[in-house]
């Protein structure tokens, strides 16, 4: 049974959907690949201490994922919904837009009032422990300049999210394509002039954002979204349905991470660091694979509110069986591979000192499936904004997890750690499957 032409029907919005995952993999990979070998070149130019510096300021990035509260997910969401409900005229959806885009300026604006006022009396430099103390104030200055940039970057880029309401993934794919290219290509040419680490640490995050600003100035022009006036009235109230779902969002990232990275964790705490480096280095075997399918999921986002707020449920169904049936063979024949080239791809990754066994490298590819497959059926709950449920699963998993895995070490030891992994795993994905199908067939 060939998956990839049952995904290809004929009408527009699976060919859109089709076109975004393409270009999405695609942009991804390209991404991925770019970042490599930002790293490996960087590493090699500069000392380990400026280097460390860095990686220190790049490590913070993912904090500001959850920066935006959840709410750039809550509007991609109630602009899919407006879109149907309106028959395609924009205008409350531009009131959302904008409401969220002034509120997050403002913030942004107010913070970096308060962080520059504030500044000498925060101890940045504790974040940075070396004895060269002008590296420590190259370190705190750039902090503080790239904490800049994340706050205006969240207003300034909200717009590209919305790529996926229209179901034009491939924009945003383009944008993503982009940043990382140019930013390899500048941040290279500045090292091989000896540009400062300030420079190429400020520069980094700079790229990213001017690039994804034009993404948003490009979807506000495409759509003709000039509507920038709003009252305050609407300002309040479109503001305040945001946070409320963008919360919910927010605490499933954050569990989410939580659980991702819950293995390395205990196995610092329960077996040591040594352990722990070597579950990590194996998981990151697993890292780019996932980076890269995961990507199909943001187009499907927005064509499983497309299809759920139409009532085209049949649909839905098809679309997260096929892409289930995807997910298990891809990664199927990833884990047989790793399974088999694991220490090889250790050794190209970190050196011929680390090497795990066939069974960690089954189980942690075992367990990179099921998370796979539980994301894909998080999708539709999530797109329709039906996610009391899985809230609530999340959450719990985040209280069970560590017991459960010292209980597991105790019994296999280091394995243990992906067992318990694994059982989670399973359990969110029966609950989740169960809510996507009840979803299904109650409007169905």
């Amino acid at each position: 049974m060939n998956i990839i032409s049952k995904l290809r029907n004929k009408d527009e919005r699976s060919r859109n959907t089709m076109k975004g995952m393409a270009f999405m993999v695609s942009s991804t990979g390209i991404d991925a690949v770019c970042r490599l070998l930002l790293v490996m070149i960087l590493a090699r130019i500069y000392s380990k201490d400026e280097f460390g510096i860095w990686a220190t300021i790049t490590s913070t990035a993912a904090i500001v994922a959850t920066g935006d509260l959840g709410i750039t997910n809550a509007l991609r969401n109630k602009v899919s919904l407006l879109l149907v409900q309106d028959k395609g005229d924009s205008s409350n959806s531009q009131r959302y837009f904008y409401s969220a885009f002034y509120l997050f300026l403002s913030f942004a604006v107010l913070a970096s009032l308060v962080l520059l006022a504030c500044k000498s009396y925060i101890p940045f430099d504790l974040l940075f422990k070396t004895d060269n103390q002008k590296l420590q104030e190259a370190g705190v200055d750039i902090l503080i300049g790239v904490q800049l940039i994340f706050l205006f970057t969240i207003p300034l880029t909200i717009g590209c999210a919305l790529f996926f309401s229209y179901q034009e993934s491939h924009y945003s794919a383009k944008v993503t394509a982009l940043q990382a290219i140019l930013t390899l290509i500048i941040i290279v040419i500045l090292a091989l002039l000896d540009s400062s680490i300030i420079l190429i640490s400020i520069v980094y995050f700079l790229i990213s954002m001017v690039i994804s600003f034009g993404g948003t100035l490009f979807f506000v022009y495409r759509h003709k979204w000039f509507n920038f006036c709003i009252s305050k009235k609407d300002f309040y109230l479109c503001n305040k349905e945001l946070l409320l779902t963008g919360i919910k969002f927010m605490t499933l990232q954050l569990s989410s991470s939580f659980l991702q990275n819950a293995g390395t964790i205990a196995a610092s705490a329960m077996l040591g660091i040594r352990s722990a480096a070597e579950f990590n280095m194996v998981t990151k075997l697993y890292t780019f694979a996932v980076s890269v399918i995961q990507s199909i999921f943001n187009p499907l986002w927005g064509a499983y509110a497309d299809a759920y707020y139409k009532g085209e449920f049949d649909w839905c169904k098809k679309a997260y069986i096929q892409s289930a049936q995807l997910i298990v063979l891809l990664f199927g024949l990833f884990t047989l591979a790793t399974m088999g080239l694991g220490n090889l791809g250790l050794a190209i990754l970190a050196g011929p000192q680390y090497t795990s066994t066939t069974w960690m490298f089954t189980l942690l590819g075992m367990n990179t499936l099921f998370y796979m497959l539980f994301n894909s059926a998080t999708l539709l709950p999530k797109s329709s904004g039906r996610i009391n449920l899985l809230l609530i699963v999340s959450l719990s998993a985040t209280l069970l997890v560590t017991p459960l895995m010292r209980l597991m070490v105790k019994e296999i030891d280091i394995l243990g750690l992906p067992v318990a992994s694994l059982i989670i795993w399973i359990l969110l994905l029966g609950v989740m499957h169960w809510k996507s199908f009840s979803l299904i067939k109650t409007k169905a």
